[in-house]
C-alpha cells in the first residue's frame, strides 16, 4: 500500500476512535448531570460509585463502600479484597474506600468485597468500619483493643473466611485518592477505555479500579465548595498524576 494511503487509513481509524470516545464521554456526563440534579431531591442512589449503562442497559445499582471511622487521625492498615484480587491500603481515620469494576460472582448477586482493617495504635481508641450501599448502612464492626482488627464483607462465601485473594499486579493497581476538606461532597466520573463509573461521595475517598482496560482519567466536581480538592492518581503505588483546585478537577493517566 502506498505510504500516503496507509497514513490516510490510520488517520481515519484514529478519528473514528476519538469520535466513539467523545460520544461515550458525552453520554456519561449527561447521566452525571442527571445525578447531580436529582441529588437534592433525594432521588439518587446515595453515596458510592455507579456503573453507567450503555444503550438500553440500565445503570447498575450502587457498589458497596467501606467507611473507616473512629478516633480522628488514627492510623490503620487494611487488606481490601473482591472475589479475585486484594489491595493493601494504609491511611488515617476517616477514609472512604470503594472498589469499582469488580464483577458479580456466581455465589453472590452483588459484587463481593471484604476489608480486614488493623489499628496501628497501642491505645484504646476506637476503629470502626461501616459497610454501606447507597445511603444504607448494611453492617458495622469495630475494635478498641491495642492493634485490634475489625473486618466486614458483604457475602459470607466470597471471599469468605479464606485467605485473601492475591495482591493486584502492580501494572493493574490503579487508585484515585480524593482529598479535601473533611466531608466535602463531590460528584465525578472515573473511566478507562471501556467502562465509566459515576462517583458520588465525600472526601477523603479512595477508589480502587479493578482490572482497568487501558489508561484511566477522572473528572471530579465539588458540591459544597468548602475548599480545594487535592487528587492523586496512583499506578503500582506511585503517584503518576496530581491535581489541586476546584470546583472541577480533571486528571489523566500519562
Amino acid at each position: 500500500m502506498p505510504e500516503h494511503r496507509r497514513e490516510s487509513a490510520l488517520n481515519v481509524h484514529s478519528m473514528r476512535e476519538m469520535m466513539f470516545s467523545s460520544m461515550r464521554r458525552a453520554l456519561c456526563w449527561t447521566l452525571l448531570g442527571l445525578v447531580m440534579v436529582l441529588a437534592p431531591a433525594g432521588c439518587n442512589n446515595g453515596f458510592g460509585a455507579f456503573q453507567v449503562g450503555v444503550g438500553n442497559t440500565p445503570n447498575r445499582p450502587p457498589l458497596a463502600a467501606f467507611r473507616i471511622l473512629g478516633q480522628y487521625g488514627m492510623q490503620f492498615s487494611a487488606v481490601v479484597s473482591d472475589a479475585d484480587v486484594s489491595w493493601n491500603v494504609s491511611g488515617a481515620v476517616p477514609m472512604n474506600i470503594i472498589v469499582i469494576n469488580n464483577q458479580t460472582n456466581p455465589v453472590c448477586a452483588c459484587s463481593p468485597v471484604r476489608v480486614i482493617a488493623t489499628k496501628q495504635s497501642a491505645g484504646n481508641g476506637i476503629l470502626s468500619i461501616q459497610l454501606t450501599v447507597g445511603f444504607k448502612v448494611r453492617s458495622i464492626a469495630s475494635t478498641s483493643a491495642p492493634y485490634g482488627v475489625a473486618t466486614l464483607q458483604n457475602n459470607a462465601n466470597s471471599p469468605g473466611s479464606k485467605t485473601p485473594p492475591p495482591l493486584v499486579p502492580a501494572e493493574d493497581d490503579v487508585r484515585l485518592f480524593i482529598r479535601g476538606p473533611i466531608t466535602e461532597r463531590f460528584s465525578g466520573l472515573f473511566e478507562d477505555s471501556q467502562t465509566a463509573f459515576i462517583l458520588d461521595d465525600r472526601a477523603p475517598a479512595l477508589f480502587l479500579f479493578d482490572s482497568p482496560q487501558g489508561p484511566v482519567d477522572a473528572s471530579v466536581t465539588q458540591i459544597q465548595n468548602l475548599g480545594p480538592l487535592d487528587i492523586d492518581l496512583l499506578l503500582g503505588g506511585a503517584v503518576v498524576a496530581h491535581a489541586i483546585g476546584g470546583p472541577t478537577v480533571v486528571i489523566h493517566q500519562p
